[in-house]
C-alpha cells in the first residue's frame, strides 16, 4: 500500500465508523478487489460491492456512491486525492 492507499483506509473507516456500525469489507480475488460498508452474506452482495481492478479504484468508486447518496454529509470528510 502506498500513501494515498493509506489515506481511504483513514477515510473508509472514519465513515465505516460513523455510519455503518464500523462494518466495513475489503476482498481481494484474483482479478479485482471489492469493498463495501456492508458485511456479505451471499454472492449476491459480494457482486454489489463496489469493484475495481486496484484497491484505490474499489475504494474510491464506494466513496463515490456514498457522495452522490449523501452530497451534503459526504462534503464533511472529502475524498484524499
Amino acid at each position: 500500500m502506498d500513501a494515498h492507499d493509506i489515506k481511504l483506509m483513514d477515510r473508509l473507516l472514519k465513515v465505516a465508523e460513523g455510519a455503518f456500525d464500523g462494518h466495513l469489507s475489503i476482498l481481494k480475488f484474483t482479478t479485482n478487489w471489492r469493498v463495501s460498508l456492508e458485511t456479505p452474506s451471499n454472492r449476491d452482495d459480494i457482486d454489489a460491492m463496489a469493484v475495481g481492478s486496484t484497491f484505490k479504484e474499489a475504494a474510491l468508486t464506494l466513496l463515490n456512491r456514498i457522495q452522490l447518496a449523501d452530497p451534503i454529509h459526504s462534503k464533511e470528510t472529502p475524498i484524499p486525492d
